[in-house]
């Protein structure tokens, strides 16, 4: 909601559609798939904006619309009258969770091109923090939840940029905050964390990328 009043009250002009950026993700299937990987990706995205949230609502949905998306052109690249089924579905995510670097790129470089297009802050607040993603432990297999650690712009209510921690979070914010490049030149940004980033060396690298710490 903080997202969608910011872009209704604070953009200069047409806010970047994810979309496009989405789409530059490298299909990793066959060369011979049966559906078109652009079709797809929008498919799958529209039944997350839908407010489907696992694999086997969003193949639930897809029937559910069936008729609608046919119409649309949503089929297999042939002209069949058929739509991705539930393990087409699962298919794609387990991909994008394997080569999620090329996801994560897609979806940082639209944060980008959304806070570039914004009106400039008084000041802007990014906010450090570390969080365990849900559902990506695996007991079975013996694989920790993921730790990322997400720069969070408050204005915007998007994330920034984020990058895998396997140890120490102020070390990985750090490295985060190295990341940062022209997209914050001229505005007045300032860094805040909880207790796992008041180390010296975090403060000085904010402060040679130009920032304050609070």
């Amino acid at each position: 909601q903080a997202f969608i009043m910011w872009c209704m009250t604070n953009r200069k002009g047409t806010l970047p559609s994810p979309v496009a950026y989405l789409l530059e993700v490298e299909d990793f299937r066959a060369p011979n798939t049966v559906y078109d990987w652009q079709m797809l990706f929008i498919s799958v995205l529209m039944a997350i904006g839908c407010g489907r949230t696992s694999p086997l609502s969003v193949a639930q949905w897809l029937e559910d619309e069936r008729q609608w998306l046919l119409a649309k052109g949503f089929g297999r690249r042939k002209g069949a009258d058929a739509l991705p089924a539930q393990a087409t579905i699962y298919r794609f995510f387990w991909g994008l969770e394997a080569g999620i670097e090329g996801l994560e790129t897609a979806l940082q470089a639209w944060a980008k091109a959304v806070l570039s297009t914004s009106e400039k802050q008084a000041e802007l607040l990014l906010n450090l923090d570390g969080k365990h993603l849900k559902g990506s432990a695996r007991s079975g297999r013996g694989d920790k939840a993921v730790v990322l650690i997400a720069a969070f712009l408050e204005a915007l209510g998007l994330t920034l940029l984020e990058q895998h921690c396997k140890g120490d979070e102020a070390k990985q914010g750090r490295a985060v905050v190295m990341e940062l490049g022209d997209e914050l030149e001229g505005v007045n940004w300032c860094v805040s964390g909880d207790a796992a980033f008041t180390e010296k060396s975090l403060a000085e690298c904010v402060l040679k990328k130009g920032a304050t710490t609070c």
